[in-house]
């Protein structure tokens, strides 16, 4: 006889359109049917959930993020070091990793998924300063729209918040970048420099770089550095195609460790939460993080 499985849900309430009320009660129905011993905590603040999340090393076997990318990393970060597998309700505004591994949009069946009814699959995770990421972390354009995106209209809108800092930013000079990649280092202009371990944007069809893998233990860097408003859209287009690296506004690199120095204050942010500035040292970490997905895929 299979012992019950024990899972810890954090919800992150500043996400999402869904009451907490809906996502305790989807959550527990969902864990009721599967057999599954279930408790829940609605996170208080920042890093909270990574808190609550080292707090389940020992006694539970799956802890579930619901909330957005985030959130995501939040609790990865807190289950790394132990046997826990992560279990994801995508909530939040973008959800890329949610997407990117197949996580069904529909609330109920990601419930099910996140609390048993999908396979332990193994992703890369990389760490920056003291957070983790699974999908993606930058420095430059796209952590000043993070920075300034508004929490409320997220709730609200979801991604279409971001447009406003988008569209604000995209005159903001570019600063001189010093990468050192292995230990070989190398300088250039950029107006955002991307760290990814999935490479997709907005949808998953849309990638940011050739040949990124979640898998291959490798960070791949995206130096973009389009020198106006028509070359930020010809980045775009060649993005939008599948065809990253057609853009003669892009420089790719690869690597475990990655220093990332600027030469004046530059943001930096992962998974979406904004980290402060650079410098700062991404390196990808030497065990795998499991999370359930439908299909192992």
């Amino acid at each position: 006889m299979n012992t019950p499985k024990r899972a810890f849900a954090i919800i992150n309430p500043a996400t999402g359109q869904d009451s907490v009320r809906k996502l305790n009660d989807g959550l527990k129905k969902t864990a009721e049917r599967l057999g599954v011993t279930l408790e829940l905590q609605v996170t208080e603040h920042p890093e909270h959930a990574t808190e609550i999340a080292r707090r389940c090393h020992d006694e539970y076997d799956i802890v579930v993020a619901v909330g957005g990318d985030g959130t995501v990393s939040e609790v990865v970060t807190g289950a790394i070091g132990s046997d826990l597998v992560v279990g994801i309700v995508p909530v939040g505004s973008t959800n890329m990793v949610a997407k990117d591994l197949g996580i069904p949009r529909r609330l109920n069946a990601a419930m099910a998924v996140a609390l048993g009814e999908g396979v332990p699959t193994a992703f890369d995770v990389a760490r920056a300063g003291e957070t983790t990421f699974m999908h993606m972390a930058g420095a430059g354009y796209d952590a000043e729209i993070m920075r300034e995106a508004s929490g409320k209209w997220k709730r609200r809108i979801g991604w279409p918040a971001y447009l406003w800092p988008a569209i604000k930013h995209l005159r903001s000079s570019p600063f001189r970048v010093e990468l050192e990649v292995d230990g070989d280092s190398g300088s250039w202009d950029a107006r955002m420099v991307l760290c990814a371990i999935g490479g997709s944007i907005v949808h998953p069809r849309f990638t940011v770089g050739a040949g990124i893998d979640r898998h291959d233990g490798l960070i791949d860097i995206c130096i973009y550095n389009p020198p106006n408003a028509v070359g930020a859209a010809t980045s775009l287009g060649w993005i939008i195609l599948r065809k990253p690296e057609r853009s003669r506004w892009q420089h790719q690199l690869r690597g475990k460790t990655v220093v990332i120095r600027a030469d004046r204050p530059i943001a930096f942010e992962t998974d979406g939460n904004f980290q402060g500035e650079l410098p700062v040292v991404v390196e990808m970490l030497d065990e795998p993080t499991y999370i359930l997905t439908p299909h192992g895929r």
